[in-house]
Parts: structure tokens; C-alpha cells; sequence
């Protein structure tokens, strides 16, 4: 499977603006690529899929070794529901909350993969899927401790909802966090597969040069208005659980 940079960057926070630790973990996307590539596990999936499985582990490994939030909010709030930090798998003796974890790794690998083949595709106990997992989160653990922070993972800890002055940083990350992000992007995407329809009728009505504006005005609706993630909630309170702490 190939990775190219536009790939890696169309996941980032505040793309295209590239930060100085993009290299590192460009390289860590790679690294999985190769793994996997070379492994014997899940080898039927198509490329596409492999790769956005790739980039969503990079994506979650960037989140928790920045404490950026979204994994340790949507774990927390899981935990407050469930009685557990993660969908699917029991915590192990060894499980630490909001940091580097294989059963983590495990659910961000199934999750976008149900979000691309449908959540009947594949197992979540699948015994390829998870030692495909083990071997991932073994990759990643090398290089934990002296990962670099990604400073773009970190902008909803430097944001306050209510500051005016803020909100169009607020709008991006928003715009990131449910179009973009590892933990909500699997389950928008299917968002974006219904309003299929409305696109083509916007265009149709309105000609490709000038349906630009319109398809932005559609995509902000959806992105307020449909809820999306594992734990189904509105951008607004992924935003108050991430930014602000507050349990929906």
C-alpha cells in the first residue's frame, strides 16, 4: 500500500500548515504501511481501507502521546456508560487509561474498518485482526517514550468555547474533528454517503463552478446537526466533552 504525504496531511489538525513533528510521524505511517504489507493478516482488504486504517492508528497514537483529548474524552465518557474504556474488548492487567494501549489500537483498527465495509465486515474478535493489532501496538510502543509531542493535537486545551476571539479556531478543529479525525471520521463519512443525493441535486441546480459555497454550506450542516463517532453525539458535544470536560 502506498502513504503519500497528501494523505498523511489531509488527517492532520490545521493542514496544510506542516509542524516539525509531521516527519516523525509520517515515518510511523510508513512503518505500519510496511508491516502490514509484509504481514500475513487481513491481506484481502482493499488498499484504500489498509490505509485509512494506517493513518487513523497514526492518528490515535499522535492524540494520546499528545493528550490532545479526543481518545481520553471519548474513553472516559465510554467508561462512564459502559463500565469499560473501549468498545468490544475487556481491559487487561495491563491497560492504562489514555495512554498507549493494544486493545485501544484494536478498536480504532475495527472501527474504520466498519466504517468502510459496514460494522458486519469483520469480527472485532477476530484472531487476524488481532494479532495484526498486537503487532501495530508493539511498533508503536518502541517509540512512545520518545515520541515528540504534536503540537496541532493539542489546540482544544488552548481554546475556551465561549471566547469569541477564538471560534474560528474552534470552526477548524470542529470542521477536523468531525470530517477528519480518527474517532469520528468513519461513522461522518457515511453521513456524507447519504447527503450523496442533495450534493447532486446542489450541483445540478446550481452548475460545478458556483456549487462550491453551497456544498460547504451543506457539509457545516450536517457537521451541527448529525451526530457521529462510536458513542453517537453532535459536534457541539464532542466540543464541550473534549474542550470543556462536560459529560453529555
Amino acid at each position: 500500500m502506498e502513504i503519500s504525504v497528501k494523505d498523511y496531511m489531509e488527517r492532520q489538525p490545521g493542514s496544510p500548515k506542516v509542524c516539525e513533528t509531521d516527519q516523525f510521524y509520517l515515518w510511523i505511517a510508513l512503518r505500519l504501511a510496511k508491516l502490514w504489507d509484509e504481514s500475513p493478516w487481513l491481506r484481502d482488504l482493499d488498499d484504500d481501507v489498509k490505509r485509512d486504517v494506517v493513518l487513523a492508528v497514526t492518528g490515535y497514537y499522535q492524540d494520546v502521546v499528545a493528550d490532545g483529548g479526543v481518545w481520553r474524552s471519548f474513553s472516559r465518557l465510554h467508561s462512564t456508560r459502559n463500565g469499560g474504556p473501549v468498545p468490544h474488548y475487556a481491559a487487561g492487567e495491563g491497560y492504562v487509561d489514555f495512554e498507549l494501549n493494544e486493545e485501544d489500537v484494536r478498536f480504532v483498527m475495527w472501527w474504520t474498518i466498519a466504517g468502510e465495509e459496514g460494522p458486519d465486515a469483520l469480527d472485532p474478535h477476530d484472531k487476524e485482526l488481532e494479532a495484526l493489532a498486537m503487532a501495530f501496538h508493539k511498533l508503536l510502543d518502541e517509540e512512545y517514550e520518545q515520541a515528540p509531542v504534536p503540537r496541532q493535537f493539542c489546540i482544544a486545551s488552548e481554546v475556551d468555547l465561549d471566547n469569541p476571539q477564538d471560534a474560528q479556531r474552534i470552526y477548524d478543529y470542529a470542521y477536523w474533528l468531525y470530517w477528519r479525525s480518527f474517532l469520528l471520521r468513519p461513522s461522518s463519512m457515511a453521513v456524507m454517503q447519504r447527503s450523496m443525493p442533495q450534493a447532486h441535486a446542489i450541483i445540478a441546480r446550481a452548475g460545478e463552478s458556483d456549487a462550491r459555497p453551497l456544498l460547504l454550506e451543506l457539509n457545516e450542516r450536517l457537521m451541527s446537526t448529525e451526530p457521529a463517532g462510536p458513542i453517537p453525539l453532535t459536534t457541539a458535544q464532542w466540543l464541550r466533552l473534549i474542550v470543556n470536560d462536560e459529560l453529555p
